[in-house]
């Protein structure tokens, strides 16, 4: 027998299994604290408690984060007894997983965020009522499932710690309670609310509804045939006494909870086709504090089976649909969640509208067997009215929406009420910009600072001259410490400075919208790397969670936000970047008060939302990254204009790739300019075109919008759209008027080119001449002007190019400055001029080329010398800069980077040859053979400027060529020791590794890693180390062929500094690149110091390599190497 032991307040039970267990009497009072541990199995018996129906409350401290835990319910003997518990604390996306358990099996019930946390206190609350359980979190429903095998017994109620589960369970609550029982109303008094359209008859007795009269057709839904006056609060049923009187045209009841002290006042009125229920007050008395509120089983709108053409539409979250003929529905054991609910007779249609911030979640539904025919209905979900603060939000309110026939095809079902539902839905903050904007991504990782925050400002510019100014919004992501993914939650005061830092970004946010777009930053609040500053025990567990530079773990959201930590990161960051449009919250799983409050915060510092789950934020994000599964046709048909996140639609369209096509500028590898200028005519524009109209109707391949428009799709002829007749897209060939409301011009693009005649609009009918316009990266140029004929033009088009058709001749752009911010002018070359560099040597040689993808760079080609050059202005004497442009060498021709001030400076450094390929991840050059050239100076004292040249030397074949691209300028302090030809101590790298690059592609987990005292130890001296770990074996990385030459046949010395966390991994060598030969090969093995010395073979393509075979962290600082190298 086990038994319990009891020291003071201390109990613990040791049993193996559930088949050995033997009942034994506990203690219940909520002044004990009882501690369960576990190697298999610990139990703790309620005292003198035992129930069939019962709710089980009480105080949950994990000591550690493996969960675990749960209630044993109903037990009488081994082979009859309930358990629910969480018995997976999370998984990958941050999950936790809670199961019932029978004799029978295990049953998960609930996939939730709310996850156990070590030393976090939860309360938990379970309710078991017939079969149905429903499970609590701190106060918020996280599960509701009716399970048919549950054990009707009475039994006995107890607690159960399994496998690894540490906790403390105090404050115990058990009580028993009753069934509710469903009984047919009886005709009872009511009231009458009225309006033009509709007429509402309310119960006197308690505010819910008998009927609803629809004047036009005199046709009739129900509303609660159940005799039910219950509420439920915090989880809990009571029957309250109810008083009620009119008010001009509004029911007005009161509805005290004599138990607990609690008075609701309840408001309800009907407005056009609207009837709604609000809560307009709650009065609390004493300690008692309101959580949650329900009007359980309410059945706002019931309809019978029998009704003709009676149907039940659901928007099952945000995936998938479910379509219930009333006739054929069966019965609901339980209530059942939805995230859009419609129910129909064959002349009505009812949806609802609430503000419960259980969303995906926030309705009900049952299909209950009356004594006559089975009633299908339909009512709100609990509504939070005290997060996890403590402080209450918004009252709740609950609307009915009740329409006819509204979009004119002679019959109502589901898309009629979605329509009435889309007139009164709540638009999404900055929804108004999605609808208007090219929506794109930009990366920054891994140290590399692949797209500086400059250099994207001018690519803002190339977008908005290729578009004539369409909008954009662009997702950041890298704006922090290293790049993507780093130093997750700071937020702010961390900004990535090898990409500029806070001021160009700040810069950018701000010069952005003069272009017509619109900067947000990718931000987590779900996982913390221990490099970042507000990295903390306080809130940060121990759950491991996303590895990539480094690992991180999962945030404590709640102890963040409580905290008020999480609000003062975000505020900091609208102080230091006030023009931000948006923030992306990637990885986000809330669905309750965490993510209410959140949207809130954002919102209120004028950010929309975009996030990566397309059932998150399911009313106010409006851009999804992940959106192949959100396919649900109710839920598209309702927030069609508010939300670019749906799966694509052949007729509807969305659902474009979110990788490498959306962008240009690293993500997921893009770089393609002209793809992306594709993408924006075949793919966003008419897409954002069809968000400014709601759907009228919508089936899996044709839709028909407001303001005459019809959207036709199939998988061999693409998608056609048509506006009262007037072709606007064919098959990837488009005529779309800008903007929808205006038209003053028409977008024009076709990907096979040639001619093609359209019809203009209807606003254009006084046009007798229009003007076409050629677009290009430096803007519009007239193509022509165009006669029209019977309200009809012909263009005669080239393949995949922009157009753009106005009315009048229009205005020569203004000039473009180019680089702005940055003390070099035209860095990229995007002006494709010498407007800002001055030619110099054999000007022929110079030409500004484009890339087969769109990239601008220039050129200096033959056996001639020449080159450009720029005087730079506006550097500080005495500060310290790095100059530095990307080179590739065709063939073999000298490619110098030089600059000059006065007599006290010139420096130069060239390459001749590029054979080295470039595996910077998430960059235009990747898989090329460009390289970098840097020059680290300090500026002279007494000069004010610098002559900055880029020059391609004397060549053998009239085929070599070298070409230059992004030329930049900043202020870097200098690593320098005495007695080191080279040396790097990482404190301050401009951009990249100093002076190492990558030898293979990959998603890199190379980083320059900062030091954070306690949390992190991949740093050796200062702030600032190398670290490298879990990449591919091979080699690594290695010195850059074009910031370290080593001479052939010369004596060098190389040292570093470095630690390992494993031995035989990980080994240093120089070889040279033709031969592949090895000189010499150094173990990393220990902790130390490498110092190696060596004497070069006869050759120019010397390196030194860090190679890996095995498995673990590799950190390197000080390297520095003695005897001369090339320039």
């Amino acid at each position: 027998m086990n038994k319990i032991l009891t020291i003071g307040a201390f109990c613990l039970i040791s049993v193996t299994s559930y088949a050995s267990l033997q009942p034994e009497k506990g203690v219940n009072d909520s002044s004990y604290t009882w501690y369960l541990k576990s190697g298999q199995d610990s139990l703790a018996w309620v005292d003198g408690f035992s129930a069939v129906n019962s709710t089980v409350e009480f105080d949950l401290l994990p000591q550690n984060s493996s969960a675990q835990v749960g209630v044993l319910l109903r037990y009488v003997n081994e082979n009859d007894w309930i358990y629910v518990g969480c018995d997976k604390a999370t998984d990958h996306l941050g999950f936790a997983f809670w199961y019932v358990e029978t004799p029978d099996g295990k049953t998960e019930i609930a996939r939730d965020i709310a996850k156990l946390y070590a030393r976090h206190l939860r309360r938990i609350k379970v309710n078991c009522i017939g079969r149905t359980l429903t499970v609590y979190v701190d106060g918020e429903q996280i599960a509701h499932k009716y399970i048919p095998n549950l054990p009707l017994s009475s039994g006995r109620t107890g607690f159960r710690v399994h496998d690894k589960g540490n906790v403390q369970i105090s404050n115990v609550v058990c009580r028993e309670v009753k069934e509710p029982k469903k009984e047919i109303a009886k005709k009872k008094s009511s009231y009458i609310l009225s309006s033009s359209r509709m007429e509402v008859l309310l119960n006197k007795d308690f505010p819910s509804v008998q009927s609803y009269l629809w004047k036009e057709n005199q046709s009739r839904l129900d509303g609660q045939p159940f005799d039910v006056k219950a509420i439920q609060i915090n989880g809990d049923h009571y029957l309250p006494q109810v008083t009620s009187q009119t008010e001009a045209d509004r029911v007005l009841y009161t509805l005290k909870v004599k138990e607990i002290g609690i008075t609701i006042k309840v408001c309800c009125q009907v407005t056009d086709n609207v009837f709604q229920l609000s809560v307009t007050g709650i009065e609390e008395r004493d300690d008692f504090k309101v959580k949650t509120l329900a009007f359980p089983d309410h059945n706002l709108v019931s309809v019978p089976e029998t009704v003709p053409g009676s149907c039940l539409s659901i928007a099952d979250n945000v995936h998938k649909d479910r379509f219930y003929p009333l006739k054929e529905k069966s019965v609901d054991n339980t209530c059942q969640y939805g995230s859009i609910l419609l129910l129909n007779s064959d002349k009505l249609v009812a949806t609802l509208e609430s503000n419960s911030m259980y969303t995906t979640r926030q309705f009900l539904y049952q299909s209950v067997q009356t004594p006559g025919p089975v009633v299908t209905g339909i009512w709100g979900n609990e509504w939070i009215y005290r997060g996890h603060d403590g402080e209450a939000v918004d009252l709740p309110y609950i609307k009915v929406i009740l329409s006819d026939d509204c979009n004119q095809d002679n019959k109502v079902d589901w898309q009629d009420g979605a329509i009435a539902l889309q007139r009164v839905y709540p638009a999404p903050f900055g929804v108004d910009r999605i609808q208007n904007s090219y929506a794109t991504i930009t990366m920054n990782f891994a140290s590399c600072a692949q797209y500086p925050f400059l250099r994207q400002l001018d690519n803002i510019k190339k977008f908005y001259l290729a578009t004539d100014g369409f909008g954009q919004m662009l997702e950041l992501k890298g704006y922090q410490s290293e790049g993507h993914d780093s130093a997750h939650p700071d937020y702010s005061g961390n900004y990535n400075e090898r990409a500029g830092g806070k001021d160009d970004l700040a810069f950018l946010a701000k010069e952005a919208r003069k272009y017509n777009a619109h900067i947000g930053v990718h931000i987590n609040h779900s996982e913390s790397y221990p490099e970042a500053r507000a990295f903390n025990d306080r809130i940060v567990t121990d759950m491991p969670a996303w590895s990539w530079l480094d690992q991180s773990y999962f945030l404590n959201k709640e102890a963040d936000m409580l905290a008020g930590t999480f609000e003062e990161r975000l505020n900091r960051l609208k102080t230091d970047v006030p023009d931000l449009s948006f923030v992306y919250l990637d990885t986000y799983r809330e669905y309750r008060w965490l993510a209410h409050r959140t949207a809130g915060l954002f919102n209120r510092n004028g950010w929309a939302v975009w996030t990566e789950d397309a059932d998150v934020f399911d009313k106010e994000a409006v851009w999804i990254h992940y959106n192949p599964e959100a396919k649900s046709l109710i839920h598209r048909f309702v927030h069609h204009q508010y939300r670019d996140g749906y799966a694509v639609h052949p007729a509807l369209l969305g659902g474009y790739n979110r990788g490498a096509e959306i962008g240009f500028m690293g993500w997921q590898k893009g770089r393609d300019f002209k793809g992306v200028i594709r993408n924006f005519f075949t793919k966003q524009l008419p897409y954002r075109y069809l968000m400014h109209y709601p759907v009228l109707q919508l089936d899996t391949a044709r839709a028909v919008l407001q303001g005459g428009l019809l959207a036709v799709g199939d998988g061999k002829n693409g998608t056609l759209i048509k506006r009262e007749g007037q072709i606007l897209m064919t098959g990837d060939c488009v005529f779309i008027p800008w903007n929808p409301e205006t038209e003053e011009k028409i977008y024009h693009y076709n990907v096979r080119g040639g001619k093609t005649t359209w019809q203009l609009p209807a606003s254009w009918k006084q046009q007798e001449t229009v003007y076409l316009y050629e677009l290009s990266d430096l803007g519009r140029k007239l193509a022509g002007t165009l006669p029209v004929r019977n309200g009809q033009i012909e263009i005669d088009a080239l393949p995949d190019k922009g157009y753009v058709v106005y009315k009048q001749e229009m205005a020569p752009l203004p000039e473009m400055i180019w680089s702005e911010g940055s003390p070099v002018k035209d860095t990229g070359f995007d002006s494709q001029s010498f407007d800002y560099w001055k030619k110099q040597g054999a000007t022929d040689a110079l030409a500004v080329r484009e890339t087969v993808y769109g990239q601008d760079y220039l050129e200096i080609k033959g056996m001639d010398a020449a080159g450009v050059s720029q005087v730079v202005n506006g550097l500080i004497p005495g500060k310290e800069y790095v100059a530095s442009v990307w080179v590739n060498v065709i063939g073999r021709k000298e490619a110098v980077l030089a600059i000059q001030s006065g007599e006290t400076l010139s420096e130069r450094t060239s390459i001749s040859e590029s054979r080295v390929m470039n595996f910077t991840d998430n960059t235009d050059r990747f898989r090329t053979t460009w390289q970098r050239l840097k020059i680290p100076f300090r500026m002279p004292v007494g000069e004010k400027e610098i002559v900055l040249s880029l020059n391609g030397g004397i060549a053998s074949e009239d085929t070599a060529a070298v070409c230059f691209d992004d030329v930049r300028l900043v202020e870097c302090p200098q690593a320098q020791k005495t007695g080191y030809d080279y040396f790097e101590d990482f404190e301050h790298v401009d951009e990249g590794w100093g002076p190492f690059i990558a030898c293979q592609p990959s998603a890199f987990t190379t980083h320059l890693s900062q030091k954070h005292d306690v949390y992190t130890d991949n740093t050796i001296h200062g702030n600032w180390s190398l670290a490298t770990w879990r990449e591919r074996n091979g080699e690594v990385y290695r010195t850059s062929p074009s910031m370290i030459r080593f001479a052939p046949g010369q004596e060098y010395e190389v040292e570093f500094d470095y630690k390992v966390d494993t031995k035989d991994v990980y080994k240093v060598v120089g070889k040279s690149l033709s031969t592949g030969k090895e000189v010499f090969s150094y173990e990393l093995n220990r902790p130390g110091k490498c110092n190696v010395r060596f004497t070069t073979p006869d050759c120019t393509d010397f390196y030194i390599a860090v190679v890996k075979e095995g498995n673990g962290l590799l950190v390197i600082d000080d390297f520095g190497i003695k005897g001369e190298l090339i320039k």
